[in-house]
Order: structure tokens, then sequence, then C-alpha cells
């Protein structure tokens, strides 16, 4: 079919356009971005897993998803480890905003590269997996490019990289930034980029939400900071995604003991797993548990999957009693931020995470690099760096 310059159409026929057209003025599905997922999210990973998208695996997505929705809050951040479903979080705030409540989003990545790469791989897979999301994109090149993808109900999505004529002049009311923690925090000494993408969402007040997320790339810059108990979920000075995080209200992911004669919460921590004397790196990390700071109870590598299910997200101000109700008064702010930390990481198992930790401290000792210790303290266990140099001026306390 051609318009009227003799061009080929997009639409076949006159009733596709009408199909369209209603697409454009089809009233919200009120869903959240958790509901949403379950009913039209399908992932395909062969060998893993193939089918409906499910919570089961990852129960600490689901406020973080849901507080997408949230008008309260008109920025959002989550703290994470490699391998907790972060990027997964982002894809499922696209398929529920492309289908139920259009917008125009920005996604900002590191680089150009890894701009084109996510659109490519992990966006490409989104529309072409789940079928509820594919079929709403508008054909054609100028329509569903590497960079740019425009849908029947007018929505753009824009994925870029950051740069100051990227992060200035565009009013956009959604803006995610991916792996924060591995972009430049001066853009063209304009300022950090989260602060820059936060204006471009400003003008929509409460509809509009600025989102970031990473794991910390940024070492601690006070070597002498300690958490104070008025402030327990403070994390330490740092620059990049914590810097964020300590803006907001503070969450952060909490299991409850499974000993029935403690029941009581506590964060899931590096420090609080157990393992024998590591002579014998591979068998110290297949001996891990992780220990209730509370009762000494040593919880096995295959609770974790019910721990999860049975954890809770907890505010600063905020704690989470053995019977079940939470209390307190959380902190006030216009960011929900969330903390997640390496033994709650859903696709990442207390062994690997024991293990890269043993050999990259032995490699350390040996050669004095710090690089792969550095690495999976923030990846793996979800915490900044604290340089050896610095670690020697710590006070004893």
């Amino acid at each position: 079919m051609f318009d009227d310059f003799g061009k080929r159409s997009d639409y076949g026929s006159i009733e596709d356009m009408m199909v369209m057209t209603a697409e454009g003025v089809r009233p919200p599905e009120r869903l959240t971005v958790s509901q949403a997922a379950v009913k039209y999210r399908k992932l395909y990973n062969p060998g893993s897993y193939v089918g409906p998208w499910k919570h089961d695996k990852t129960p600490y997505l689901v406020e973080l998803m849901d507080t997408f929705d949230n008008t309260d809050f008109v920025e959002q951040v989550f703290v994470g480890p490699a391998r907790t479903g972060k990027s997964d979080a982002t894809l499922n705030w696209i398929g529920k905003t492309v289908i139920c409540d259009p917008a125009d989003m920005m996604i900002i990545h590191m680089t150009q590269a890894s701009a084109r790469d996510w659109s490519q791989r992990d966006l490409a897979r989104l529309f072409r997996h789940s079928p509820d999301v594919g079929k709403r994109l508008l054909p054609g090149r100028q329509n569903d490019n590497v960079h740019d993808k425009k849908f029947k109900s007018g929505m753009d999505l824009i994925i870029k990289w950051p740069t100051i004529t990227e992060l200035s002049g565009k009013t956009i009311p959604r803006v995610a930034l991916p792996d924060y923690d591995r972009m430049p925090q001066d853009i063209d000494g304009e300022g950090p980029p989260f602060d820059l993408a936060a204006k471009r969402t400003e003008s929509f007040k409460r509809f509009g939400k600025t989102y970031a997320e990473s794991s910390p790339g940024f070492d601690i810059t006070d070597p002498k900071w300690q958490p104070s108990t008025h402030r327990p979920h403070e994390a330490p000075p740092t620059l990049g995604i914590l810097s964020l995080y300590n803006r907001g209200d503070r969450r952060r992911w909490q299991w409850r003991c499974l000993n029935p004669n403690c029941r009581k919460a506590f964060e899931a921590d590096f420090e609080h797993f157990n393992y024998p004397d590591p002579a014998d790196h591979m068998e110290a990390s297949e001996m891990v548990t992780v220990t209730c700071p509370h009762c000494t109870f040593d919880h096995l590598p295959e609770m974790k999957f019910e721990l999860n299910g049975k954890g809770k997200w907890i505010r600063e101000g905020m704690l989470w009693l053995p019977d079940g109700s939470v209390t307190g008064t959380p902190i006030r702010s216009k960011m929900a931020s969330f903390w997640l930390k390496g033994p709650s990481a859903a696709f990442q198992s207390w062994q690997s995470i024991v293990y890269n930790y043993l050999k990259a401290k032995e490699d350390c000792e040996k050669t004095g690099d710090e690089g792969p210790l550095r690495k999976t303290t923030n990846t793996d266990q979800g915490h900044p760096y604290l340089p050896k140099a610095m670690q020697a001026t710590r006070s004893t306390e």
C-alpha cells in the first residue's frame, strides 16, 4: 500500500490504520509492574528456564518494580551485586509501560557501544519472546532501529549514552540509568548523570521517574567512617550509586532466621558467612553457611530460596519484629532507595562468592594487585571497596 506521495506505507489496509489508531487512545490497564510482568513477560533461556515470568526466584524485585508506579517517589535507586536480576526489573518496567501505561522513556547506558549491545540483545529478546510487547512496535526502519523505538500508542523509547547533548534539552517522563557506577560521574562539567537525568523528568512532577541501578563501583573515601546507631542503614561515604542511595529512604533486604526459637530479622551480608580455615579454597567455599547474628544458627545454602521467599524490605527507622509486624517511623524522601547484598542474589551461589573472595585475597597478598579483590567486593558482595593503603589509617574501633 502506498501513501499520497507514492511512498510505501507501513499500513497494509484501512483496517490496519484503524487498529493502530485505536491503540493510541486505548485507556491504560490498571496493573502494577510486577503484575504486568507475570501477565505479559515471557523468558526464553533454554537450559535454564523457558516460560512466563515468575517472582519466586527474585521476590526482592517485587517491591522495587511496584515502586516505579508509586507517585510518592520521583526518584529511585537500586544497589545490588551481579546476578540479582537488576536488568530484568528495567525490562519489566519497559514492558508494563508499553502495554499498560504508555509514556516516553529514555535508557542511558554507559557508552554508545553498550547501548547498542543492550538494544540488540536484551531489548530485542524482550520484543521477540514477549509477543504482547513486541507486537506494539511500529514497523519500519525509521520506527524500529538500534537507538529509537516507536510504538503504536505514540510512545517513544530512546536508547542513549551519557553526554551533555543527550542529558539536556529533552523532556521525558521516565528515565533509567543502568550500571550507573560505570558511567563518568561528571558530564562535561555539568554535573552527575543522575541529576541531569532528573531534570528531564522534573516537568512531570510526581508522574515523572528517574531510576538508576548498579553494583558499587567507587572506593570508600573516608577510612575512619563507622556506621551510626542513629543511621544503621547508611552507606559508607563514596561516589556513585551508594551516594544516591544515602539520599533516599534506605531500604535493606532482611531475612528472618529459620531457627524456630529465634525468628529474628537480620540483613544477609558477607560478614555473616561462616566457613572453615581457607587453606583449601574450594573446600572452604563448599562448607559455607550464613550465621544468624542473634542466635548463631547456621543456615545452609539450600535454605536461601526459603529465606528470600520470606524476606522483606525494611526502611531506615523501621524494625521488623519477631511477630511479623513492622514498627517505627521511616525517614522521608522523594527517593526510594534499595540496597541488596550478595548472599541474597538469586543467581549467585554462596560458594562462588566465598571462593572468589578467597582467591582474590590470596592474589592480593602475593602480588599486591587489589583489582580482583575490589571486583569481587563490588560485584559479588555488593559492597564498596576500602583500599589497603587507606585501611592502615583506620582506628582500632
